[in-house]
C-alpha cells in the first residue's frame, strides 16, 4: 500500500515534466523543425505564408529583372582586354575604341579555348580559312600565329599535360568552293604545320562561307560522335559571306551537331553591306566585291547622303562582326573576335566609338522568323526596316540659289530648271520619310536602345531632308508668284540656308521642327555614339531657307 501511494504520488509530476520537456523541444527547435506522420496523406502546401519583413520585400521589388535577350545581346565582341588605343570623335582625352587585336593575337588567344576544351574532353579542331585574294593578309597572319601555336604544342605538349592524341586537327579552305586541305583530322602537330602552307588561293572573289561551314558540320559531326570528341570550328575571314542569309539553317545544323564556333574577322561597317573604301578584289558576276556587313540582321540605317560636307566620312566601325557570323558564333556559345589589319582598306581610318558606350547598343541576335515577328508588333520598327531598304538618296548639296531678274520670262525658266532638282529628289525622300512618319505612333513602345537611336535618327534625318527639298521647291514657287525688291538698286534674289521655313508655310515649318526635335533627342539621349555623330552632321546644314536680295 505505501508503495502504491508513492507511485501515484509521483505520476502528476512525471506527466507535467514530460509535457514541459516536449514544449521546450518544440520551442527550441523553432519553425524549421517539422514532425511528419508517415501514415498521414500528403498535404498541399499552405497558401498562406508568414509575411516577410518590409526590408526584404523592398529588396526583392528593387532587384532588376533578368532580361535573357539583353544577356544574349551582350555577345558584342569578347575581346575588350585586347582593345588598344584610339580616339573617339566625342569627348576629350581619348577613349579606348574598336578592337586593335591582330589576327595573330586572336589566334593565340584561342589557345585558352583549346586548352579548356581539351581539359574537358578529347577535342577535334577544324580551321576554316578564307582563301580569297582580299583575305591574303589575314591568311598570312593566321598561318604565322598557328604555326607558332602548334610548334609550342609539339615542343611543350598540350596545356595541362594532356597527351597529343587529345587534340586532332583538320584544315578546310573556301572561296567559291570548299577545299579540304587537311581532310583527315590528325594528332601529328608537324603534319598540321605542313598543311598550313598548302592552302590554295581563290581568285573568284566569291565566298560560299556558310555552305562551307555546313559541309564541315556534315563531315566532322559524325566523326565527332564516333570518336567521342568535342568539336571546335574556327573560321578566319574578312567578309560576311555571300550566302549569309542561310545562317538560320546552319545554326540549326550546328545545334544538332554540338559544336562551338569561333570567328576571327573584321568589324562590319555600321548599317551597310559594303564600306565606302575601295574593295581590294573584284568579281565578274556584278555583285559587290566585298560584303562585310551589316552588323544587324537587316540594315537599320537609312541610305541618305548628307547635305553638308561634314567633319568626317560616312563609314563607321560598328564594333560588331557581320550579323551572320556573329549570330552563328553566339548561338554555338563561341565568340566573334574582331581583328584589325595593317594594310587593308577596311576598317582603316573609319570612325570608331568607345567600347563601354557601344556595348550598350548590341544587335539583336534573332532568327529571321523572330525578327519579322518583332517588326509585325511595332509599326515604328517595321517602318524603319522598310525605309532602310530604299535606294540611296543623293543630297541636295549645291542647288541653284541665285536668280538675277533680267526679265520675267528668263526668271521663270531659271526657276523651272531649279525646281526640277527638287522634283527629282522628292519621291526618293518621300520613300524614306513617309513610312517613318506613319510608324511614329509606335515610337514610344520601342524598348531597345539601338532601335530607339536608329529610329529617331532616321526620322530626324528624313524629316530634315524633306523639309529642305519641299521647302526649296516652295520658296521657288513663291518667287515665281511675284516678289518685289525692297532695295531699289537690287536685281538679284539669293536663296540662303536658314533655320526657318515660316515663309514656306506652317506645314513645312512644323516638319522642320520635327526634324530638329528628333535629331536633338538623339544627341541628348545617346551621347558619344554613331547615332549622335550622324545627328550632329545632319544639323550642320540649316533645315530651312530664306530669301536675300542683292
Amino acid at each position: 500500500m505505501p508503495c502504491r501511494l508513492e507511485f501515484w504520488g509521483k505520476v502528476p509530476f512525471t506527466w507535467i515534466g514530460t509535457v514541459l520537456l516536449c514544449l521546450g523541444l518544440a520551442v527550441g527547435c523553432g519553425e524549421n523543425v517539422k514532425f511528419n506522420n508517415p501514415f498521414a496523406k500528403e498535404k498541399k502546401q499552405a497558401t498562406t505564408q508568414k509575411p516577410k519583413p518590409a526590408t526584404e520585400t523592398k529588396k526583392q521589388e528593387t532587384k532588376p529583372k533578368v532580361d535573357k535577350e539583353a544577356l544574349a545581346r551582350q555577345q558584342m565582341i569578347k575581346t575588350t582586354s585586347l582593345r588598344g588605343s584610339g580616339t573617339s570623335r566625342f569627348g576629350s582625352g581619348g577613349k579606348s575604341v574598336g578592337a586593335n587585336a591582330t589576327v595573330g593575337e586572336n589566334v593565340l588567344r584561342l589557345q585558352k579555348e583549346i586548352a579548356s576544351s581539351v581539359d574537358f574532353a578529347p577535342t577535334m579542331l577544324v580551321w576554316v580559312i578564307d582563301s580569297t585574294v582580299s583575305a591574303t593578309e589575314m591568311r598570312d597572319d593566321w598561318a604565322q600565329a598557328t604555326k607558332q601555336l602548334y610548334s609550342e604544342f609539339a615542343k611543350n605538349g598540350l596545356p595541362g599535360g594532356k597527351p597529343a592524341k587529345d587534340l586532332s586537327t583538320a584544315i578546310v579552305s573556301f572561296g567559291e568552293k570548299t577545299n579540304f586541305v587537311l581532310e583527315q583530322p590528325t594528332t601529328d602537330f608537324q603534319e598540321v604545320i605542313a598543311g598550313i602552307d598548302k592552302i590554295p588561293r581563290d581568285d573568284s572573289g566569291k565566298e560560299a562561307t556558310f555552305a562551307t561551314i555546313g559541309q564541315v558540320l556534315d563531315k566532322y559531326g559524325p566523326l565527332k560522335a564516333q570518336q567521342l570528341r568535342e568539336l571546335l570550328v574556327v573560321v578566319v575571314t574578312d567578309e560576311a559571306g555571300d550566302d549569309w542569309n542561310s545562317v538560320d539553317n546552319v545554326v540549326e545544323k550546328a545545334n544538332s551537331t554540338g559544336v562551338r564556333l569561333y570567328v576571327v574577322g573584321l568589324p562590319a561597317p555600321m548599317g551597310r553591306m559594303t564600306a565606302e573604301t575601295p574593295a581590294s578584289e573584284t568579281r565578274s558576276d556584278g555583285l559587290p566585291a566585298m560584303v562585310q556587313g551589316p552588323e544587324t540582321r537587316h540594315s537599320q540605317r537609312i541610305n541618305m547622303k548628307f547635305s553638308a560636307g561634314g567633319f568626317g566620312g560616312e563609314d563607321v566601325d560598328s564594333g560588331y562582326g557581320p550579323f551572320g557570323l556573329g549570330y552563328l558564333a553566339y548561338q554555338t556559345r563561341g565568340e566573334f573576335l574582331v581583328s584589325r589589319l595593317r594594310s587593308a582598306p577596311w576598317p582603316g581610318s573609319a570612325m570608331r566609338f568607345a567600347d563601354d558606350v557601344m556595348r550598350k547598343y548590341p544587335p539583336q541576335y534573332l532568327s529571321e522568323q523572330k525578327y519579322q515577328a518583332m517588326l509585325a508588333e511595332n509599326k515604328a520598327l517595321d517602318a524603319l526596316d522598310r525605309a532602310a531598304r530604299q535606294a540611296q538618296v543623293e543630297a541636295m548639296a549645291y542647288p541653284s540659289s541665285q536668280f538675277a531678274v533680267v526679265d520675267e520670262a528668263r526668271l521663270k525658266n531659271d526657276l523651272d530648271a531649279a525646281q526640277r532638282t527638287a522634283a527629282r529628289l522628292e519621291p526618293l525622300v518621300n520613300g524614306i520619310y513617309d513610312p517613318l512618319a506613319a510608324g511614329e505612333k509606335d515610337r514610344d513602345k520601342i524598348q531597345d536602345k539601338r532601335w530607339q537611336a536608329s529610329y529617331d535618327l532616321a526620322l530626324g534625318r528624313a524629316a530634315a531632308n524633306k523639309a529642305r527639298v519641299d521647302g526649296y521647291n516652295q520658296m521657288l514657287a513663291i518667287l515665281k508668284g511675284g516678289r518685289k525688291f525692297e532695295g531699289p538698286a537690287h536685281n538679284t534674289w539669293k536663296l540662303e540656308p536658314a533655320d526657318t521655313l515660316e515663309e514656306a508655310g506652317s506645314r513645312l515649318e512644323k516638319m522642320r521642327l520635327q526634324a530638329k526635335e528628333y535629331l536633338e533627342r538623339v544627341i541628348k539621349e545617346h551621347p558619344d555614339t554613331p547615332w549622335a555623330y550622324f545627328a550632329e552632321r545632319e544639323l550642320e546644314m540649316p533645315i530651312g531657307w530664306k530669301w536675300a536680295e542683292y
